[in-house]
């Protein structure tokens, strides 16, 4: 075994004994193992727990009308030895767990998957379409790994992988914490709010804490308290997004019948 692939195979094993869940069917009898190899999640300042994530979600609601597809990549790990020749390995689709039709993701991107000679790793690249049904409900594929004559199942827990996809507009993660300053959420406001509090449009960073911490404020890293006192640069942002919507008459979808877009916070 050259350097190389006894560098891979040491690491293999340390990833093997580092993680949560053992697999006690190893051995040095030459087993190879596969799996998912998903981050783990972070914790609220923006740390690793323990628990890996098993969801990758995608929307276009924000892309540009010629953005017909996207493309997940998914990583995935062998424990065991590396082999001199490719190694095929296999991706299932969990029918009874998935809503998306044949229409909306490509089935070629999961077939003859290989994990290359000498490799340890590999990603799927597989490819979702934006399609029309899109706009009005969330697609789920779920992808399990099969064994077959190279692999043998990896950690239980990740086997399976959620794909969700959408074109439906959904608030950002940090919105439901600031919706009493910037009120309902709506695709102009929050539009207008991405076109206003730009990456460099701030200079500040966040000095308190959180996932942001000594990272630029934007719309997209916003302050982790909603006390604008202490961030009197996003609050001056917020004042000219307000005034914005006082200064012009702004309707959610442009239907009139609905009330006037506003932004309830005054300073």
């Amino acid at each position: 075994m050259n350097k190389k692939s006894f560098l891979a195979t040491l690491f293999s094993l340390f990833t093997l004994f580092a993680c949560n869940q053992p697999i006690d069917d190893f051995d040095a009898q030459g087993d190879n193992f596969i799996y998912f190899d998903m981050p783990n999640v972070l914790n609220q300042l923006g740390h690793p727990t323990k628990v890996r994530d098993t969801v990758m979600s995608y929307s276009f609601d924000m892309d540009e009308s010629h953005v017909t597809f996207h493309t997940f990549k998914i990583p995935v790990t062998i424990i065991g030895i590396p082999s001199a020749t490719d190694r095929k390995y296999h991706v299932e689709v969990v029918a009874d767990k998935s809503t998306a039709t044949a229409e909306d993701w490509d089935k070629t991107t999961i077939s003859n998957l290989t994990v290359k000679s000498g490799e340890m790793r590999d990603t799927i690249y597989l490819k979702v379409n934006r399609t029309e049904i899109l706009q009005k409900e969330e697609r789920r594929l779920v992808l399990r790994i099969v064994p077959n004559e190279h692999f043998l199942s990896g950690y239980n827990n990740l086997l399976e992988i959620s794909i969700l996809f959408t074109d439906h507009l959904t608030p950002p993660e940090w919105w439901e914490k600031w919706q009493s300053i910037f009120g309902e959420f709506s695709r102009e406001k929050f539009t207008k709010w991405k076109e206003i509090y730009y990456l460099g449009a701030d200079p500040n960073v966040e000095r308190f804490e959180g996932p942001g911490l000594d990272k630029p404020l934007y719309w997209d890293n916003m302050p982790y308290y909603t006390i604008l006192s202490w961030y009197p640069s996003t609050d001056m942002f917020i004042q000219m997004l307000r005034q914005y919507f006082i200064d012009n008459e702004v309707y959610p979808d442009g239907d009139t019948s609905k009330p006037r877009i506003t932004i309830p916070y005054t300073g």
